[in-house]
């Protein structure tokens, strides 16, 4: 077997599971050795997808960088991870987003954005097909997405003439 040498698409492997995670299978097929054979060109692309989720990604594009038809990227890619690239790339976005959905800080249209949502309906039509709920309704249902709850307002607040008073009374 002749090694190549890398396409400039791949680059230095960094593997940021918790997105490649659920799309990421066993290699179909093995190599001589006995270990499951990983092709490279495409572990570049699932870094490349994992760095630049935002941005659009196309069949024809990444596989002109990688030197490959559609097709013969399309059949690498399903051999490598068990699913095409289209339907990776939804389940790599609405985890990621499932992910950024927990920080209240952040609006659902910005975190469709981060994601590479251009329209908020898109975004929820899709989180709601992989997931079964909708963005909002899932960040509501996360432990760390819950509001905290405030204390009543009869509590006093700390610059009351009581908590003065106690001051007063502590530095006599």
């Amino acid at each position: 077997m002749v090694a190549h040498a890398a396409p400039p698409l791949v680059a230095p492997l960094v593997r940021d599971a918790r997105v490649l995670r659920p799309a990421l299978v066993p290699p179909r097929r093995r190599n001589r050795s006995g270990p499951a054979a990983t092709d490279a060109r495409i572990l570049g692309v699932l870094e490349v997808v994992a760095r630049e989720l935002e941005k659009p990604h196309s069949v024809k594009r990444l596989a002109a960088q990688l030197r490959l038809s559609p097709s013969r990227f399309e059949h690498l890619f399903k051999n490598q991870t068990g699913q095409g690239f289209k339907a990776y790339l939804l389940a790599a976005r609405v985890a990621k987003a499932k992910e950024m959905l927990k920080d209240r800080t952040l609006r659902i249209k910005e975190v469709a954005a981060a994601v590479g949502y251009a329209n908020v309906s898109n975004f929820t039509h899709d989180f709601r097909k992989y997931y079964g709920e909708s963005p909002s309704r899932s960040r509501s249902r996360s432990p760390q997405g819950r509001a905290i709850s405030l204390p009543p307002k009869a509590v006093t607040p700390p610059d009351s003439r009581f908590h003065q008073q106690i001051a007063g009374f502590t530095n006599k």
